[in-house]
């Protein structure tokens, strides 16, 4: 039975996710269940959670697929299908007609079934633990200038800020600004994730990276980004970090027009895998 997510649920997402040995948290489930109540999605099955997606909305101009999950034994009866049908059907009826995902090898295949079509790559860099000791930085809640949130909605195409602001209330989130640009770094499970990331030069972004990246160099790191960006991969080689796995980005269009054109080569870093 698939019906909305419940806070309650989490436990049982916590559990998917573990399997599948991603590194969200549940501070994470939580900011997905906070952005989009109506957007979160659990297959039940025999009374517990079998299956889940989310689907985030950037207003009415790009939505985001993410946490396709089903425990081993509940596989190939079709819950993911089920799953990502429903918050098509439900995104439809929000307005959204432009639909976006990154694809694992195994979700692949039926993302093509349901008209995805490759936009790009994603790639996952790593970076391992480059010294034992840790500054340990206080925790305070950021709030980015509008400015910031222009060039945001700017670079990306689409406007993001509800996101955006979600991870500057989260005191559990870290982030470096300037006038020229921004960096968000926050916990996962098994490594400390950068992102989003958004600079307008490479020596901006680089410059962000390095203070936010500083106090961490105890703590293995995950960094998101289109290969296509070549400034975004010479400084991830610069930086210390190196290829760890790749997605396929994935978009569906059923007819809502095309996303003004973004500059991606402003776009150091994603959000994640869940958020776009």
């Amino acid at each position: 039975m698939i019906r909305l997510m419940q806070a309650d649920d989490i436990d049982g997402a916590m559990r998917l996710k573990s399997v599948a040995s991603w590194n969200q948290t549940r501070l994470d489930w939580e900011r997905l269940l906070r952005l989009e109540p109506r957007g979160c999605f659990v297959d039940e099955r025999e009374g517990m959670v079998a299956g889940t997606t989310t689907a985030l909305r950037h207003g009415t101009e790009l939505a985001w697929i993410g946490m396709v999950l089903v425990l081993p034994a509940f596989r190939r009866k079709g819950i993911a299908r089920g799953l990502v049908q429903h918050a098509l059907a439900w995104l439809k009826e929000c307005g959204n007609a432009v639909i976006g995902l990154d694809a694992t090898a195994m979700g692949y295949s039926l993302y093509q079934q349901l008209r995805f079509r490759d936009e790009d790559l994603i790639e996952r860099w790593e970076r391992p633990p480059v010294r034992a000791d840790v500054e340990v930085r206080p925790s305070a809640t950021i709030k980015l200038s509008d400015s910031l949130l222009a060039l945001d909605r700017t670079v990306c195409g689409y406007d993001r800020s509800a996101l955006i602001r979600d991870l500057s209330t989260d005191p559990s989130v870290e982030c470096v600004q300037r006038t020229s640009g921004f960096a968000f770094g926050r916990p996962g499970s098994s490594a400390w994730y950068v992102g989003p990331c958004v600079a307008g030069s490479e020596s901006d972004a680089e410059s962000l990276l390095i203070d936010l990246l500083t106090p961490h160099g105890s703590k293995r790191v995950f960094w998101d980004f289109l290969p296509s960006s070549a400034p975004a991969r010479r400084l991830a080689c610069r930086l210390g970090f190196r290829p760890a796995r790749c997605l396929t980005r994935m978009l569906r269009n059923e007819g809502g027009g095309d996303l003004r054109d973004p500059k991606r080569s402003q776009i150091y870093a994603a959000a994640g895998f869940e958020f776009g």
